[in-house]
Formats: structure tokens, C-alpha cells, sequence
């Protein structure tokens, strides 16, 4: 192993960065070659794992936290959830994955445990809001407290879907103008496109939704700290607004379905329609070619020398006297 790898301890334990918070809430990254403790006597401290790397699960195993939050920390399961002691709340959040360039559309799970003193957060793959929060630490940013900052982080997360809320509704508008004058020949992969992101979204909103509620407004919630407590009433209030906005784009795009399902339909039958007037106006002529086609004697206008021009009169008239009956039926025209 090199030397500079042997001196990266936080590497060792799968630390992927830890951040230094003074009593004013000023942030400080912590040298590579320290081990933060995760409650110091003065300030707090912010913990990013890479819960991939055997040694921080290990880490996490060797300090004094719950075996509640610990199993929730180091679980693979990828459902939104949030729990609490008396001192400590944890969970896990949603948050969209980031590539080696940008964000992608996927979606990846943020673990978190918050303490009086520390902020442990733990993720399998690149996450946005985490890089977003770290960027905002390296300009300085200040952080009061761990609750603080972990609101900070969710409302990185907050931000990414309102981003994505706005995308959606833009191109819900270009569509649903497009199909307004008829002028879109792949509206059902557009607008497909549209509901899939909207459920995705919907879904990662409900499930914050559903945690800020509970946890915020029931009986359940009320021995948690009370500075988790408040943070997740003011994001609860931030993500209500943010369902309402996906919910819409989520009905107009089932609407513009459904309009797009008309006019196929309305297309369709006009085609339809033109098919089987065509169908009528040839079938006489069919039938006169096809009598005259039969080898038998007795056929009118075999001798003559204008035989085929009276045939071909006899199908334009039989054509005409279809079309002349259709209208008066009322089948075509007004």
C-alpha cells in the first residue's frame, strides 16, 4: 500500500469525508489523517460513510448508538422510514444518485442518524444533495447545529425535485400545446415519459410526507428532540406544497392521455369512414367488371366496338347513383 494511502485513516474506516463545526456553527475539514470522534465536548461533527466499505460498517458497530439505529443504518433496505429515541432520530431518505459528470435520474438512499453532537450520514452510491452540501460547507456556509444541517441536506433534496417539478410542467405545457393543434406524432411516448417522472417523484414526496407527518403530528413523535421535531414541521410544510405541484402535472398528464386516446380515436374513424365510402362507391363497379368477366354468351356489348367504353360508364354511373343514394341517406354530407 502506499505511504499516502497508509496515512488516510478516515479511507481505512470508509470515511468518506468528516466535517469540524465550531460552537458559532463554522465549518472545518478534518484532516484525511484523524479520526473524528462522533461526539466531541465542544461543537458537533458530520460523518459521510461509504456503507460499500466493510470497515465503516465495522465503525458503526463500535460505537454507542442503538441497535435500532444501527440495524437501520446498515440495512439494505431502500424504503423511506424515520425513528427516534429519546436523544438520537435516524431513517432514510431518497435522494437522486449523481454520475461522474451530473446528476441522474435515478434514485439512491441517504441514511442518517442525528445527535446532540454529530450528524452521521451513510450512502451505497454518489448522491446529489450530500455533494451539493458539502460544496455549500467548502464555501463556508455555517451550520448551527446537526438537525441544522440535516434540514439542509433535505432541503438539497427538496430542491432537486422542485427542479425536476419545473422540467416536468414545462414539458407538460410544450405537449399539451403541441397536442392542442394537433401537431405532435409522439405525444403518447412524451407524455408517458411525463407520467413515469411524476410517479417517481410522487412517490419519493409521499414517503417524506408520510415521515414528516408522522413523526411531526402524532403521538409517536412527541419524545423525539425537540430540534428534529421542528425540523421536520418546517419541512413538512415545504414538501406538502411540492405533492400538491406533482399531483397536478400527474392529472394533466392522465388528461392529455386521455385526449391523445380521443384524437387516435377521432383519427381512426375518420380513416374509417373514408375507407368504407370508397368501399361503396367501387363496390358496384366491382360487381359490373366482374360480371362482364364471365366467359358465357349472351354478355352485352361483346361485338360491339365500344364495348369496354359502355362498361367503364356503366361502373362511373353505378358509382354515381351509390353516391347520389349515400346523400340522401344522410351517410355523407351534411
Amino acid at each position: 500500500m502506499p505511504s499516502d494511502q497508509q496515512g488516510d485513516l478516515q479511507s481505512r474506516y470508509g470515511i468518506i469525508w468528516a466535517y469540524r463545526f465550531d460552537d458559532d456553527g463554522r465549518p472545518a475539514l478534518v484532516d484525511r489523517e484523524l479520526l473524528p470522534e462522533l461526539a466531541p465536548t465542544e461543537g458537533f461533527v458530520w460523518l459521510h460513510l461509504d456503507l460499500v466499505h466493510t470497515r465503516a460498517q465495522s465503525w458503526i458497530g463500535e460505537q454507542d448508538l442503538p441497535d435500532a439505529a444501527q440495524e437501520v443504518f446498515l440495512s439494505q433496505e431502500a424504503h423511506q422510514r424515520l425513528d427516534h429515541s429519546a436523544s438520537l432520530a435516524w431513517g432514510v431518505s431518497h435522494d437522486l444518485t449523481r454520475g461522474v459528470a451530473e446528476k441522474s435520474d435515478s434514485v439512491g438512499a441517504l441514511r442518517w442518524i442525528v445527535g446532540e453532537r454529530f450528524l452521521l450520514t451513510g450512502r451505497r452510491e454518489a448522491l446529489q444533495a450530500i455533494r451539493m452540501m458539502a460544496e455549500a460547507l467548502n464555501r463556508g456556509e455555517p451550520a448551527e447545529s446537526p438537525s441544522v444541517l440535516f434540514e439542509q441536506i433535505i432541503e438539497y433534496i427538496i430542491d432537486d425535485v422542485t427542479d425536476s417539478v419545473v422540467r416536468l410542467v414545462e414539458e407538460t405545457d410544450t405537449v399539451e400545446d403541441h397536442i392542442l393543434l394537433d401537431r405532435l406524432h409522439d405525444g403518447p411516448g412524451r407524455v408517458g415519459s411525463v407520467r413515469r417522472t411524476a410517479v417517481r417523484l410522487h412517490r419519493q414526496l409521499s414517503g417524506l410526507h408520510v415521515l414528516f407527518r408522522r413523526f411531526a403530528e402524532t403521538h409517536s413523535g412527541r419524545s423525539a428532540p425537540d430540534a428534529v421535531k421542528a425540523t421536520a414541521l418546517r419541512l413538512l410544510q415545504r414538501v406538502d406544497t411540492l405533492h400538491h405541484d406533482v399531483q397536478s402535472v400527474q392529472d394533466r398528464a392522465r388528461l392529455l392521455q386521455d385526449e391523445i386516446a380521443a384524437r387516435s380515436v377521432s383519427r381512426t374513424n375518420r380513416q374509417l369512414y373514408v375507407l368504407s365510402i370508397l368501399t361503396a362507391l367501387f363496390m358496384p363497379a366491382t360487381f359490373i367488371t366482374g360480371l362482364f368477366g364471365i366467359n358465357v354468351k349472351g354478355l352485352p356489348w361483346v361485338e360491339s366496338e365500344i364495348g369496354a367504353f359502355n362498361v367503364a360508364l356503366a361502373c362511373i354511373g353505378a358509382a354515381v347513383l351509390t353516391l347520389v343514394m349515400l346523400r340522401r341517406r344522410g351517410v355523407i354530407g351534411d
